[in-house]
């Protein structure tokens, strides 16, 4: 069956081949060449992807995606308050740059530092879990201790759950 395919794919290619300048050959091979590797990049990024995933845990790795991502904002503010961009950065001499790079460096650091003090201050304490933070709040448990929303028409007096 193989060599059947093979063999229809082969006699398709010549009579395709003789009616076609050899020109319009390489462009069309370059462009599926072209193809063919974006595929493997891309299957080759998401299986990198995927075990990052796997090594990390996935609430870590969303949380590593989103403090890059906090990152790149940041450097962009940053730059932007510097009146640079990537293309002026990299125009300049080399020491020159570096300083640079090292004060925008510094800049975000203690920045991203700031941001993620102010959201664990939002969230509640850095060391507890979401389960640990809903069942420190009252009404918000069942007796099992699993979190629901409370209903107010179930609640009694001074915000007992009745149920």
């Amino acid at each position: 069956m193989v060599s059947a395919i093979d063999s229809s794919t082969a006699l398709a290619a010549v009579s395709t081949s003789s009616s076609s300048t050899s020109t319009e050959q390489n462009g069309a091979f370059g462009a599926a060449l072209a193809a063919a590797q974006k595929a493997a990049a891309r299957q080759q990024a998401h299986e990198s992807e995927m075990d990052a995933i796997k090594e990390k845990g996935f609430t870590n790795w969303v949380r590593d995606m989103r403090i890059e991502k906090l990152k790149e904002e940041l450097r962009k503010k940053i730059m932007a308050s510097m009146g640079l961009d990537e293309e002026s950065l990299a125009k300049m001499e080399p020491m020159i740059q570096k300083i640079l790079e090292q004060k925008i460096q510094e800049e975000v650091e203690k920045q991203l530092a700031q941001v993620l003090k102010e959201e664990e201050q939002q969230n509640g304490a850095p060391g507890q879990s979401a389960a640990q933070q809903a069942s420190a709040q009252p009404g918000k448990n069942d007796r099992q201790g699993k979190t629901c929303p409370v209903i107010p028409a179930l609640a009694g007096a001074e915000g007992v759950i009745i149920f």
